[in-house]
């Protein structure tokens, strides 16, 4: 196979500026996010009795079921991929590696698959608690912070050729095709 593309976001848009949409991201889906999800759901008041340690506790979890949540399709198809910790700048980051390319449709839905999960979850649960709706709002806003690079990915990916496959490596993913045999 020939490598089509390598996509690597942060050579091409830096990292501090990825940082900041990622956060600008976070804080207007916060705010649309309550905004919808208020006009649902009437409550009088919101008098949350919970610890600062279990919010950070939350907020951790999302990262994590983010990361998990990504690797669901690869395992169900059948794929065999694996997830590391490593230390970045003093702190921990996950990593998914695969062992062989995916396709571009199973690798899309692997990029997806965190926004549709917890943003329909973090909807139903603010549905069912309206009392835990700015909770659940600050969850799925830093759900969708995490999904920007996500979103940045599968704009690149979905240009490439329709029967190209798709890893990851250090320096970035490939975007690879097959190699055409010429007569």
């Amino acid at each position: 196979m020939n490598c089509w593309k390598t996509i690597n976001i942060s050579r091409d848009y830096g990292t501090l500026r990825l940082i900041m949409f990622s956060g600008c991201t976070m804080l207007f889906s916060f705010l649309l996010y309550y905004l919808v999800i208020s006009t649902f759901v009437h409550t009088t008041a919101y008098s949350i009795k919970i610890s600062f340690s279990l919010f950070i506790a939350g907020i951790l979890a999302i990262i994590i079921i983010h990361k998990c949540l990504h690797c669901l399709p690869i395992w169900v198809s059948g794929r065999k991929g694996t997830l590391t910790w490593k230390w970045m700048y003093g702190f921990p980051v996950m990593t998914l590696s695969l062992c062989t390319p995916l396709t571009k449709k199973l690798y899309v839905i692997s990029l997806l698959m965190p926004v549709i999960v917890i943003t329909s979850c973090t909807s139903l649960a603010s549905i069912a608690f309206p009392t835990y709706l700015p909770l659940f709002s600050i969850l799925a806003a830093v759900n969708f912070g995490l999904c920007f690079y996500d979103f940045i990915y599968v704009s690149y990916i979905l240009k490439a050729p329709r029967q190209s496959y798709v890893t990851n490596h250090s320096e970035g993913v490939h975007i690879l095709v097959k190699q055409q045999i010429i007569h």
